[in-house]
């Protein structure tokens, strides 16, 4: 069975796949979760703060749970040092692609399980991804908090199905960090406070994704001190394991070529050949007045 899964999933498209056993979250991970929303450190992303009993308990999502899948997949594009964009601004906004490839995934798991009951999340509902990511061993958390894969670093979308089959669990994968700071040291704001914990009101990728609300003058010299007009890859790009990557062959989930050699600085004044585009990406999220 897990052998099967497995099969159909690097078929269609997914380059990690990973097993984890139908738990309640641990304990320590709550404490440490409960304290970091406590801080503050979440900003404005209000929508972390809810349905905390589903998140804390997947069978409260479905009832009943055995099994998460957790897939990953590569997005890493070369990018030249000027690039404003960060990799993720993918040229089909990857939420819809994945999920494309869920729902293929979920639809040939029918055909092997009898009765198969399922939810899948893309970035997105009350699943801890990188929790269950670690647990099925595709990656271990980095002191900048994102799952690090061996082959693939940190350039990975993540996605869960959940389903009540219970499957082998894989074992989680050890810690590679050891004493390496590279991502805490180089971080432009000091938004890592200490390993695995950032806050986001300092983050450049939060400021310039997240946050709805005006700038303060703090927030926007934060917001210059990075090399992006979108987001921010700086803590991956010194990371060790980000050396020497292989490039995604998913065209879809790259950044387009012709946004690596964009030098127009402010995003309102972007020609009209480059919102079309821009037009099915996750930008589209962040500036709708852009493509009116």
């Amino acid at each position: 069975m897990k052998k099967k899964i497995k099969e159909i999933a690097k078929n269609i498209g997914f380059d990690l796949i990973g097993f984890s056993k139908i738990e309640k979250i641990e304990e320590n991970f709550i404490n440490f979760y409960m304290e970091w929303l406590k801080n503050g450190y979440n900003g404005e992303m209000k929508y972390l703060e809810k349905n905390l009993e589903k998140k804390f308990d997947p069978q409260k999502i479905l009832p009943n749970a055995k099994t998460i899948i957790s897939v990953g997949i590569n997005y890493y594009t070369e990018i030249p040092e000027i690039c404003l964009f960060p990799r993720y601004l993918t040229k089909i906004d990857y939420h819809i692609e994945i999920k494309r490839m869920l729902k293929e995934f979920v639809k040939e798991l029918k055909k092997l399980i009898k009765d198969l009951e399922y939810k899948f999340f893309v970035d997105s509902g009350p699943v801890f991804e990188k929790y269950w990511a670690k647990k099925s061993g595709i990656g271990f958390i980095g002191k900048n908090s994102l799952i690090i894969n061996r082959d693939f670093g940190s350039f990975i979308f993540l996605s869960e199905v959940i389903i009540n089959k219970e499957i082998e669990p894989d074992k989680e994968m050890e810690n590679l960090c050891s004493n390496c700071r590279k991502c805490i040291d180089s971080c432009p704001t000091g938004a890592i406070i200490k390993e695995g914990i950032v806050d986001a009101r300092k983050c450049i990728s939060y400021l310039t994704i997240e946050k709805k609300n005006k700038f303060s003058e703090i927030e926007e010299e934060y917001v210059k001190k990075g090399n992006k007009i979108f987001g921010c890859e700086i803590c991956q790009e010194v990371c060790p394991f980000n050396k020497n990557l292989k490039e995604t062959e998913k065209i879809n989930l790259r950044l387009p070529e012709e946004l690596k050699i964009l030098k127009i600085k402010n995003i309102k004044e972007i020609p009209y050949e480059f919102k079309e585009i821009l037009k099915d990406s996750v930008l589209k999220r962040r500036f709708k007045n852009l493509f009116l």
